[in-house]
């Protein structure tokens, strides 16, 4: 039976940190890092996939996807790049059948070419299973580190929904967390690194909502230290074990703050928080 969610929550007694891996000099000059999207048809068509491509050779160093309108009853399965971080692909399906019309949003941030030294794309997959729990992380090669990441669900029936995507403090590392809710029967789930040489200034800034029962959440991060931009982005679910996900993964439009959405997808009467990420580089 379809359930419905409670109207936006008020964010009370948020908590904002800054991880600095590098000083961060006000005259420092940005790479030049820029957003791009692209929004699907709204309607009440199931399920939804949009890309959006770099201009040129330039190349994806974040990736970002939102499902828009729909209540909770959408899943947010896939926010991935491609093989030549040239394309980021965000894929939205239907938890609980809905006749509300609802669209995807993706969106990628764009280096542009030979700005970002030794860009890499790292993935690592799970084996194919039907636990109730997967968790699955991408790590830099020695002497890289992340810039963003993304992640991919399969053969999961619509059944697993995303809990985190999450920076480790030293950017060393993406991981990615998925919650079985239903019957998926055996998927897979991958987590991409977006990795390269650090830049002068690299920051990870993180923001945290009010831990109760309240859904949905949406948590902004602080903004970038000046002179750096947003490159990506990431979401992390506590305490909904299973009974919600991550809807948004927003890269601003001006790159300097990012926003993170959790929702229930079933009624879940016990408190929760969400911690938007966001890497900050320049």
């Amino acid at each position: 039976m379809k359930r419905k969610l409670a109207g936006l929550a008020v964010l009370t007694g948020m908590a904002a940190a800054t991880t600095l891996l590098a000083p961060a000099s006000p005259a420092q000059a940005s790479v030049g890092l820029y957003r791009v999207g692209a929004t699907s048809v709204l309607d009440a068509t199931n399920a939804k996939t949009m890309a959006i491509s770099c201009n040129g050779a330039d190349q994806v160093v974040g990736a970002g996807g939102r499902i828009n309108d729909g209540q909770g009853d959408v899943l947010m399965t896939r926010v991935y790049a491609d093989a030549t971080l040239h394309t980021v692909t965000v894929l939205g399906v239907e938890a609980n059948a809905t006749n509300v019309p609802w669209s995807v949003n993706a969106f990628a941030v764009c280096a542009p070419a030979g700005t970002v030294a030794g860009l890499q794309l790292v993935t690592t997959t799970s084996v194919n299973n039907a636990l109730d729990k997967v968790g699955i992380t991408a790590v830099c090669p020695a002497g890289k580190k992340t810039f963003g990441g993304g992640y991919r669900i399969d053969n999961a029936n619509a059944a697993v929904a995303i809990d985190e995507l999450a920076f480790n403090p030293a950017l060393g590392s993406v991981s990615s967390t998925g919650y079985v809710f239903g019957a998926p029967g055996n998927f897979t789930l991958q987590t991409q690194a977006f990795c390269a040489t650090p830049l002068p200034a690299m920051a990870l800034t993180e923001a945290t909502s009010a831990f109760n029962a309240n859904s949905p959440k949406l948590v902004t991060t602080p903004a970038c230290p000046a002179g750096s931009q947003t490159a990506g982005v990431g979401g992390v679910l506590t305490g909904l074990i299973g009974s919600g996900s991550v809807a948004t993964l927003l890269p601003s439009a001006t790159l300097d703050t990012a926003e993170a959405t959790g929702r229930e997808i079933v009624a879940f009467a016990a408190a929760w928080n969400l911690r938007a990420q966001q890497v900050c580089v320049g």
